[in-house]
């Protein structure tokens, strides 16, 4: 083969390969795991559609504190989570200082955390790394707002808003 060849081949090689797109470069960061990173204290859990309980209809973001006491015993396990916090820590653990039966009965007290679906997705799992995913309704510097379904024991499954503030 002629030396021209050998160089024109070399050349080629050189070019395509320096062109490729790196496959280990990061995906640009949306800001928001920053965002969730931190303590968290549970400002409230409100209905997130609206339901009817006991013939009258309960309009969506009413407060479950407020319609725990009619809950009978279900309503223990609301009003149980009042004061809970939360922290989502840097190394991706997370923590949760409370009762965790009614709003977290997979990942429970202790677990990790990350951002999954275009980070619009709180990706919890449990210490034994069953995987507890909820949507973030809303994020904001002091506000995290996340879907949860729970269980009011002998009331229904409900659909419910856990709305954080950034302590």
């Amino acid at each position: 083969m002629k030396p021209v060849y050998v160089a024109l081949i070399c050349l080629l090689f050189t070019l395509f390969s320096g062109c490729r797109k790196k496959d280990d470069a990061a995906p640009p960061s949306s800001g928001r795991r920053e965002m969730v990173e931190g303590s968290w204290k549970q400002k409230d859990l409100v209905i997130a559609v609206s339901v009817k309980l006991g013939g009258q209809n309960i309009p969506a973001g009413t407060s479950m504190m407020v319609l725990a006491p009619l809950l009978g015993p279900g309503g223990a396990l609301i009003t149980c989570t009042k004061n809970n916090t939360y922290s989502f820590n840097k190394d991706n653990t997370m923590k949760v200082a409370g009762c965790t039966e009614l709003l977290f009965p997979v990942t429970g007290n202790d677990g990790t955390w990350s951002l999954d679906i275009y980070d619009a997705v709180l990706l919890l799992k449990s210490a034994q790394g069953d995987p507890d995913p909820h949507w973030i309704d809303e994020l904001t510097d002091k506000t995290l707002k996340i879907s949860i379904t729970a269980v009011i024991p002998n009331v229904a499954t409900v659909p419910l808003t856990l709305i954080l503030e950034k302590s």
